[in-house]
């Protein structure tokens, strides 16, 4: 009774700890540095799944050298494996277990023992966290569940940081939206509004890059006419009208890619890996709901895009459509006063 008490208390103490701070990075490591303490072991990692869904992504460690923690992927380990379908996996000896990679690694790095359970987020196995000991260590049916409940916290933990952190990003969002429509509305020059965006964005959204393309000829075709953070032999790597994607754009939907290496709707996956493209945001820019181009939006890593992420970008994309036509017709009431004001003075000097 007495141990179960002291359990409770724990992880009351641990949820308290890593639940009062809403910085998803200064939560991850809270994570990393609390757990270890409770449940007496030496280092902790914490790994989420990318966007994919395929992929761990180490998010923080403790108590780890560069060397270990650079030794490889993990995830087809079979207590990785195992963990991410929802069942936590104590290893007694880390050196020859046959459900452990990398042994010669655990054997340099001292690791003796490894707790591996699952982090759930909304009710989906997310990601693992991994607590090594470098004692041997074998976990009794309670210890493991013991841990298995801190790991089912610190799922919780990060929702809520990262509820917080999409809230904050509306709000910037909000203020950018306000800032970029009074920028762009300001000026009649087609150049100076596009250059804007392609700059803004990245910045906003924390981007690689960002293009805007517009239908410029007869046949429909897109042309390139801003870009920001990219390399000469990116953008001249070919047209983008055949892409899968392109389709489905000018059709008025946003496509979201999340792998820009390997995702059927482009077609430059070798261009897109040699620039270090990660995933792809790609939306409509329209006027009158009729489609005059398209704006892309690029990261360096891969990517999830929420739903605040194309429902600001697009709200951007339409006030450029709005800005880009009202540029285009005030240049063409300048041609047209300058043609007949040329027409008024070769009158007169006959």
């Amino acid at each position: 009774m007495n141990r179960e008490k002291s359990y409770l208390q724990l992880l009351l103490d641990v949820t308290k700890a890593i639940t009062s701070n809403l910085n998803l990075n200064e939560v991850f490591d809270l994570i990393v540095h609390k757990v270890p303490e409770v449940v007496r072991v030496d280092a902790a990692t914490l790994r989420l799944l990318d966007p994919s869904g395929k992929r761990l992504v180490l998010q923080a460690a403790s108590g780890l050298s560069d060397a270990y923690l650079s030794r490889g992927p993990v995830d087809a380990e079979e207590s990785v494996l195992k963990a991410l379908a929802g069942t936590p996996i104590a290893v007694f000896d880390a050196a020859s277990d046959p459900r452990i990679h990398y042994h010669d690694a655990a054997r340099e790095e001292g690791i003796k023992s490894i707790l591996v359970a699952p982090v759930v987020i909304r009710g989906q196995v997310a990601g693992i966290l991994r607590l090594l000991a470098k004692t041997p260590r074998a976990y009794a049916p309670q210890e493991i569940e013991f841990a298995a409940a801190l790991a089912e916290q610190c799922g919780i933990a990060i929702e809520n940081a990262r509820a917080y952190q999409e809230q904050e990003r509306q709000i910037s969002y909000f203020k950018a939206l306000a800032e970029i429509g009074k920028a762009i509305n300001s000026t009649h020059e087609l150049d100076a509004i596009l250059n804007l965006i392609v700059r803004r964005m990245p910045e906003v959204m924390k981007l690689k890059a960002c293009t805007i393309r517009l239908i410029e000829s007869a046949e429909g075709r897109l042309q390139l006419r801003a870009a920001y953070g990219l390399s000469q032999a990116y953008l001249e790597r070919g047209a983008l009208d055949e892409e899968l994607a392109t389709h489905y754009i000018l059709q008025g939907e946003p496509v979201v890619i999340p792998d820009a290496t390997v995702d059927i709707h482009t077609i430059y996956h070798k261009a897109a890996k040699a620039e270090g493209v990660g995933s792809i945001l790609a939306v409509p820019i329209t006027v009158q709901e009729e489609p005059i181009g398209m704006m892309r939006l690029l990261t360096a890593e891969v990517r999830y895009f929420s739903a605040a992420d194309i429902n600001f970008a697009m709200a951007v994309a339409e006030q450029g459509g709005i800005a880009i036509q009202n540029a285009v017709n005030y240049q063409k009431m300048q041609d047209m006063l300058f043609n007949q004001s040329g027409s008024s003075t070769g009158a007169s000097i006959q």
